[in-house]
Order: structure tokens, then C-alpha cells, then sequence
């Protein structure tokens, strides 16, 4: 009966001690709203009073951080659990400040969150305050840059008008040139339009109705240079001309006024040697360099001049063709098969298969896809593709490309043979074992195809897959 007795009275005890013991007092700070160089807002809330009678709550501050309550450091906003609102006053300007809200309790003191805060310059007048930034975003293509500006304190009143000022001896004012800005924001830019090799003097401004305030000082002057160009590449080369691409990047801010290629058969051209005149500007360009001596070696360089004088882009060397035409000759993007009698011209080859397993078309009859003859190719394939479409044997070689080259089709079978008789078994070129297939049609099943096992014509149904080497005319 004793021990029931103890136990009663020991849990009696704990239970008593736990049921007296106080919660935590909890304290939020608010943040600091309506900041001047002498004043500013802020406050908090008491969110658990712990069980306590909350006495007095408002906020305390301090140049270092964790600021207690001191004197007159510290407002006194009421008592209780609640929110509140606190202005600080007899602030210094320019000046970092740390607050946090407090709650004095019986059982003490407890802080809230600790904010901080920097008190802007002391307005001596009502007019605004504000700030000039560097300049930026410098073009001198287009001969513009960004003004910069930031609109540090309204001053007594609401600011009617901002922007900028400017004028060529220093100084400026409202009186002087003036960009006026539309935006609404605090920090704001404007586009300027400049002059090369002069000095601009320019200020940001701002006017409310007590008067008009100006930022600091800048000057700008961007000096004229010599313009950048690159040459690019070598993009066509024959006996007696070439063409080079290339592109004039940077004007030196003042006009183009020529531009082209210069070349000679010693390292280093400059415009009084051999050279092109190719129009003005920026942006890209082609040159030919004409009058070539075949299979010469040649230096080029690209070349842009302004009114400060010229430069060149990096040199480039090449080697003109030889004079006369061959069969079994590289030339513009394959090697050369049949030469046009009394023409010039001629057709050329693909200098690899475009496919090694193609069907030749469609199965459709193509009437005007019949011919065998030499030249025949290039209207043979466009039958095909009006009727057939973009598919096959026919719609590899007009998708082939090289380099610059896009004009090629599916020979025809005497083309084929040519091919053969003049590449193939003169060891000129390399070719698959097997058959090819040719433009020509034979029926509306079958199609020509040529064998380069040892130069013999077949045909096959058109479903079937054969090689297929691509062919342009020159």
C-alpha cells in the first residue's frame, strides 16, 4: 500500500513540473520598407507568446550585427501577442544598419530575425539623386552605344522628366543636346547614335518640380581604324581564273569604300600587284581572280580599304589548272570522261559510287527516258524524276553534292560505256565489279545497265539493286 502511495505521489510531481513548465517566446522581424537617409520602416509579429505575458515588443538596431536593446536604440510599438509596425528614427546617412524585432517577457528578452540595411546619401535639397554608369554595348559598325543610368531617390517630389545630356566642350546640361528616356524603371538606358573621333561629354539628369539634378560625367570617344576582313576559302579553280570567298567583319567605324582580292605568284600580295575590286560594305563577297597562267602557283589575300588606309586577311595558296583538257583529268568535283568536240565542254564522272544496292526508279513506262546516246543522260533523269519522283538510282545522283556541285544525274547507257571504254579499262579509274545502272529505258519492266566486269550492256527489272555513279556536265 506504501509503494502505491509513492508512486501516486511521484507521478503527481511530474506530471505537475511538465504541466508548469513555459514554451519558447517566437519573434519574426519584418523586412525595412521606406528607407531615407535618416529613417526607415520595419516591425514583426509575435507568434507564440510561450505561455508568457509578452510586456513590450517593438524593434532595436545597430551598426553591428545581433543589436540589443540599449538607449534609444529600440522602439516600444504595445504589448501582447501580435503584429506590429516600427519606424527608426535619428538614422545617419550612408550608413549599414542591422534590426530585429524583440519581445520583453517575464521571463526575459527574445529577438527575431535579423535584417540589415544601408541609409542612402543625405539629401541636401528636394531635387533627385542620380547615378551615370558606364557605357556599353559599343558598335561601331552601326556607330551606336548604351547609355546608362540609375534614378537613386526621387527627391521631394515626382520626377517628370529623365535621360540624358550631351554636348562636344563639357559640361552639358538640359540646355544642351538631350536624349529623353520613356521608361518607367529606376535604372534605365538609352541608345546613342555617335560620330567617330570625336568626344562626347554626357551626363544622366532627372527633374521633379524642385529642380533638375545631373550624374557624373563620361566622355566617349572612339577613335577610326583600319577595317577586318577574312579571307575564306578557295571555292572554284580553272586554267585562267579562280574564285575566293571572303567577308569584311568590321568597318573600323567609318564607310568600305573597296574591297576584293589581290594576287600574285609571290607570297604576299597588296593591291598594287594584281587585284579585284568586288563593291563596298560589310559582309561577305566573292572574288575572281582572272588572267591566271595554267598550272602556276599562286598566293591570294583578301583586302578591304577606309578612309584610315587598308588591310588583309590571311594568305592562301593555290595552283591554276594545266592549259588543255584531258581525259582521266580531275576536274570540277569529278574526272573527266568525254570531251565535246570543237566545244570545250564535256562530262565528267563521280569520283566514287553514290550507292553500291539501288533499285533504278520506279516501274512506271517513261517514254522519254529511252535514249542510249552520249548526252542523253540529263534529259533521261529528269524524265524519270517528273514522273517517278526523287527515288532511286535517279534520285541518288540529284541529291549527290560535291563541294559545290549539285547538278549531277544518272548517265546514259552509251554514256556508261564510255565510261568504261575511256576510264575503266585504261586504268584511270577504279570501279566496282558488278553493273551499273544507266538513265535508259528499255520497256516498262526492264531498264539498261552496263557491266564493268568486262564492258558488256544488260538489262534487269528496274526493282532490282545495282551500283550507280553520278554524272554533270562540265
Amino acid at each position: 500500500m506504501i509503494k502505491v502511495v509513492k508512486y501516486i505521489v511521484l507521478s503527481s510531481l511530474v506530471f505537475f513540473f511538465f504541466s508548469c513548465k513555459k514554451k519558447e517566446v517566437k519573434v519574426m522581424t519584418n523586412s525595412v520598407t521606406d528607407l531615407t537617409s535618416n529613417s526607415a520602416i520595419s516591425g514583426g509579429v509575435v507568434t507564440d507568446d510561450g505561455g508568457q505575458t509578452i510586456l513590450s515588443y517593438g524593434v532595436c538596431w545597430g551598426t553591428s550585427s545581433n543589436p540589443v536593446l540599449g538607449v534609444e536604440n529600440y522602439t516600444i510599438d504595445g504589448s501582447g501577442k501580435a503584429s506590429f509596425v516600427s519606424t527608426i528614427t535619428k538614422l545617419k546617412h550612408k550608413t549599414t544598419y542591422y534590426v530585429r524585432a524583440y519581445a520583453k517577457h517575464s521571463g526575459g528578452i527574445t529577438y527575431g530575425n535579423e535584417y540589415s540595411f544601408f541609409t542612402p546619401p543625405l539629401i541636401s535639397s528636394t531635387i533627385p539623386i542620380i547615378f551615370t554608369y558606364p557605357l556599353s554595348n559599343l558598335d561601331t559598325n552601326n556607330r551606336t552605344l548604351r547609355l546608362n543610368a540609375e534614378l537613386i531617390h526621387k527627391g521631394g517630389s515626382e520626377v517628370t522628366e529623365k535621360g540624358f545630356v550631351w554636348n562636344l566642350k563639357g559640361g552639358p546640361s538640359i540646355s544642351d543636346s538631350k536624349i529623353i528616356s520613356s521608361s518607367t524603371s529606376d535604372v534605365f538606358s538609352e541608345s546613342f547614335l555617335f560620330e567617330m573621333n570625336t568626344s562626347y561629354f554626357i551626363k544622366s539628369y532627372a527633374i521633379n518640380s524642385y529642380g533638375v539634378s545631373y550624374g557624373e560625367e563620361v566622355i566617349c570617344k572612339v577613335d577610326k581604324v583600319k577595317p577586318r576582313v577574312l579571307t575564306q576559302e578557295i571555292i572554284e579553280i580553272d586554267s585562267n581564273y579562280a574564285i575566293c570567298s571572303s567577308t569584311v567583319t568590321y568597318s573600323g567605324g567609318t564607310e568600305i569604300i573597296d574591297r576584293g582580292i589581290c594576287w600574285a605568284t609571290f607570297s604576299n600580295p597588296t593591291i598594287s600587284d594584281f587585284k579585284s575590286s568586288d563593291g563596298t560594305g560589310l559582309g561577305a563577297y566573292t572574288s575572281t581572280m582572272t588572267n591566271l597562267v595554267p598550272n602556276t602557283l599562286y598566293y591570294c589575300r583578301s583586302f578591304a580599304t577606309n578612309s584610315e588606309g587598308t588591310t588583309y586577311g590571311k594568305e592562301i595558296s593555290f595552283r591554276s589548272m594545266v592549259s588543255k583538257l584531258y581525259i582521266g583529268m580531275q576536274y570540277k568535283g569529278g574526272i573527266i570522261f568525254y570531251i565535246e568536240p570543237m566545244k570545250g565542254g564535256g562530262l565528267l564522272v563521280s569520283n566514287d559510287d553514290v550507292s553500291s544496292s539501288i533499285n533504278w526508279a520506279c516501274s512506271n513506262n517513261i517514254s522519254l527516258a529511252s535514249s542510249k546516246n552520249v548526252g542523253s543522260g540529263q534529259s533521261n533523269s529528269q524524265a524519270i524524276l517528273s514522273n517517278c519522283g526523287n527515288v532511286g538510282a535517279v534520285g541518288y545522283c540529284a541529291n549527290y553534292k560535291f563541294g559545290k556541285y549539285d547538278d549531277w544525274f544518272l548517265p546514259s547507257v552509251d554514256e556508261l560505256a564510255l565510261i568504261y571504254k575511256n576510264l575503266k579499262e585504261t586504268d584511270k579509274e577504279k570501279f566496282s565489279s558488278g553493273y551499273y545502272w544507266s538513265s535508259t529505258q528499255k520497256d516498262e519492266i526492264n531498264a539498261f545497265r552496263y557491266g564493268f566486269m568486262g564492258g558488256n550492256l544488260g538489262d534487269a527489272d528496274k526493282t532490282s539493286n545495282q551500283f550507280v555513279r553520278a554524272v554533270r556536265r562540265f
